[in-house]
Parts: structure tokens; C-alpha cells; sequence
């Protein structure tokens, strides 16, 4: 039989002290995997308080990050955690209460019945137990029963694209992977993926909209016993790889002519122009979010319509609100229509010496226009982009 031992994993500080002035932050904590017997404890070691103080040793308000890191973790391997009320198949979170100013003062952090001391390094500490609601929440792989299910471990991952975005392979064939687990996850994430999962299956099959290829899963993380498999979980996204590269790309290497583009205006406005007949909007609508496709199709991709936004592409009346996603339909759709409308300017721009690069700047100018109310319509953009209409006059309807 093993001996009881602790697996470190992330360590985090809490920031504010930064821009207070203070040398050392208030709060810290040391995620770990305790093994003991033949179970896996997943814990979240806080710190509410300074070490300086606790340990009174002022010296520690001028060590680095990494000094101090060290410094918590040797703390947080003193602690004896079979006693300790651990929760089952989740992340116990251990707040640990240490002196917080100079008079040496406890300070009651609201402490509930369940609170009680413990020693660590000859110094009694009040703490207390809660699962840690900052943990990594997998939704269950049976809330999407229409898609292709892949084992995580069988996935190849290849290159990080961007912030939890990852190139992978699955039997030499590429997808592109999205995480839920990602270095900077926060609870909302899950909520993302959700609706993420809840477009594609809505917009299965298509044109010009990203598709899924299946999800990631393997069993709960978490789990406790190392006997139990317990239900599967979803850990990501797998999506169709597109090799032509963003839009992005195309547009900072000045290669639009290496496409047959024309097309890319009518494809990008009338996707989008589905998501809105379905009460849905995307609300990022950017270069970096249209792909190319094998045969030069345009494809709108990151299609949650709730994650994050890029204030330079948000039209003006909503350049300054603070919960965008928040706002009615009708809002958000003007917001959609606006940044289509500098897609086709930005496309048009890279298109020198084209009749129908003029022709896109105008539909651009129309769909740009300052008063919302007043922006021409997406069908009528596709109409005279389509060259059913050919008056040059703004029209909304």
C-alpha cells in the first residue's frame, strides 16, 4: 500500500494587493491532488491572510512570486488532510484564516458550524470546508447525446492555437479541439461550451457555418476511487479543421487574390443572416472568426454567441456596455450587421483595383451608418452584393 502523498498542481495569488500598494497579496491558493489508500482527493489549499504576519517574518514582503510560492507550497505539505472533511468526486476548497494585520488580531471570516483548527508548522489555524467553486465544472456526456463521442486520451494534440484551442489528430485526421479546462478557465466557460455545443447541433449541416465533428470526453476528473470509472464527461469541443487559414491571415498577407473572394461577402452575410432568422447572433463577427475552407469557402466560426467579444469590432452604440450579451435581440443583431458591414470594408480594402471592391464599400458604408435604425438590412446587403439590386442609395428594408 502507497503512503499518503501530495501531488502539487496550480498555484495562484489573489492580485488587488498589486494596485493597494501591498507587497505581499492578501489571499493565495495551492490546488493538489492528495493520494492516499486508493484514493485521489482533488483540493484547493486558500490562504486568507498574509505569511508574512502569520510566520512574523517580515522579510517575506519582499520575496518574488516564486519565493513565495515555494514558501506556501512547504506549508501546505505540512497539513495532515485525512482528518479533514474532504468532498467526494469534486475539488474541496480548505480556506485556511491567518493574521491579516499587524496587531496580530484573528479576523472572523464569517466561519460556519463547520469551522475548527488544525496545526500546521506549530501554528494554530482556523479553517474551514466548501467545494471549490472555482473548479473546472464537465458537463455530462449524456446531455449531448447527438454528438460523436472521441476519448480524450486518444486525441494527439498538436500546436495550441490559441488560448485552450489546440490543433489535434484522431486517427491522422486533424480537428480543431476546444477545451473547457483551459489556464484561465472561470465558471461561466462551462456555460459557453454549452451554448457552443447547443448552435452546432442547430446549424448541423449548414453552409458556411462551422461544424462539429463529435466531442471530447473521459470520465470525471475528479473522481475520488480509483475503482470507479463514473460517468463520462465532456472536456471539449472537436470542430472540422478548415486548412485555408483565418480570414485574418489571408487579409495581414495581402492574399485575398489568391482566392476566388467575390463569393466570400454573400457566403459570411447570408450565414449570418441564419443565425438571426433563428433569434441567435454571434456577436463577434471579426476576421480572426471566418475561416477558409478547402475549396476557398468562407466559414463563420466560434459560434457560442456568449463568450468573448473584441470592443474594436462592437458598433459604436455598444462600445461602452458592460454586458453586451445581456442586451435584447434586436441590439445585438445591429451589432452583428455592424461588424459585417466592416468585413466588407476590410475585405474590399485588400481588394485593389476591383470595380466590386467599390461596390462592397458602399454596401460597407450603408451597413456602418452611425444612427442604428437607419442600417441597411442583411438581405438587402446580399441582395446588392449579389447584383439583384444595383442602386447605389442606402436601403433598409
Amino acid at each position: 500500500m502507497s503512503t499518503p502523498h501530495v501531488e502539487l498542481k496550480s498555484y495562484s495569488e489573489n492580485q488587488d494587493y498589486l494596485a493597494q500598494g501591498r507587497t505581499e497579496p492578501s489571499s493565495r491558493s495551492q490546488s493538489l491532488i492528495f493520494h492516499v489508500k486508493d484514493h485521489r482527493w482533488w483540493i484547493k489549499v486558500t490562504l486568507i491572510g498574509t505569511i508574512a504576519n502569520l510566520l512574523d517574518n517580515g522579510q517575506i514582503q519582499q520575496a518574488s512570486k516564486r519565493q513565495r510560492r515555494t514558501l506556501f507550497q512547504d506549508l501546505v505539505k505540512q497539513i495532515n488532510y485525512e482528518p479533514l472533511p474532504l468532498l467526494p468526486d469534486t475539488v474541496t476548497e480548505l480556506i485556511l484564516e491567518g493574521d491579516t494585520a499587524s496587531t496580530g488580531q484573528k479576523v472572523e471570516f464569517g466561519l460556519d458550524s463547520t469551522s475548527d483548527s488544525i496545526d500546521v508548522l506549530n501554528i494554530s489555524l482556523k479553517y474551514r470546508t466548501q467545494e471549490d467553486p472555482l473548479r473546472v465544472v464537465y458537463p455530462a456526456s449524456d446531455d449531448f447525446p447527438c454528438f460523436r463521442k472521441i476519448n480524450d486520451g486518444e486525441l494527439i494534440r498538436d500546436t495550441e492555437i490559441s488560448d485552450g484551442v489546440f490543433q489535434v489528430y484522431h486517427n491522422g485526421v486533424r480537428y480543431i479541439l476546444k477545451i473547457v479546462n483551459r489556464p484561465l478557465y472561470e465558471p461561466r466557460d462551462t456555460e459557453v461550451l454549452r451554448k457552443e455545443l447547443e448552435n452546432l447541433e442547430y446549424f448541423a449541416g449548414v453552409p458556411n457555418i462551422v461544424q462539429a465533428a463529435g466531442v471530447a470526453v473521459s470520465t470525471n476528473p475528479y473522481v475520488t476511487s480509483s475503482g470507479s470509472d463514473g460517468p463520462l464527461v465532456v472536456t471539449g469541443i472537436l470542430l472540422k479543421a478548415y486548412p485555408g487559414g483565418s480570414l485574418r491571415q489571408v487579409l495581414s498577407e495581402n492574399r485575398v487574390a489568391e482566392y476566388t473572394w467575390k463569393k466570400w461577402p454573400v457566403q459570411i452575410g447570408t450565414a449570418l443572416n441564419r443565425f438571426h432568422e433563428a433569434n441567435k447572433t454571434h456577436m463577434d463577427i471579426k476576421p480572426s472568426n471566418i475561416v477558409i475552407d478547402s475549396e476557398g469557402n468562407a466559414v463563420i466560426i466560434d459560434i457560442g454567441g456568449i463568450g468573448g467579444m473584441t470592443r474594436q469590432w462592437c458598433s459604436p452604440e455598444i462600445q461602452d456596455e458592460t454586458s453586451p450579451f445581456d442586451l435584447p435581440f434586436e441590439q445585438r443583431r445591429l451589432n452583428d450587421v455592424w461588424a459585417y458591414g466592416k468585413i466588407l470594408f476590410e475585405i474590399g480594402s485588400h481588394a485593389k483595383d476591383d470595380p466590386f471592391a467599390n461596390r462592397l464599400k458602399q454596401v460597407a458604408d450603408c451597413l456602418m451608418r452611425e444612427n442604428c435604425q437607419t442600417r441597411m438590412s442583411l438581405p438587402m446587403a446580399i441582395s446588392r452584393l449579389k447584383g439583384a439590386d444595383n442602386r447605389t442609395r442606402c436601403t433598409i428594408m
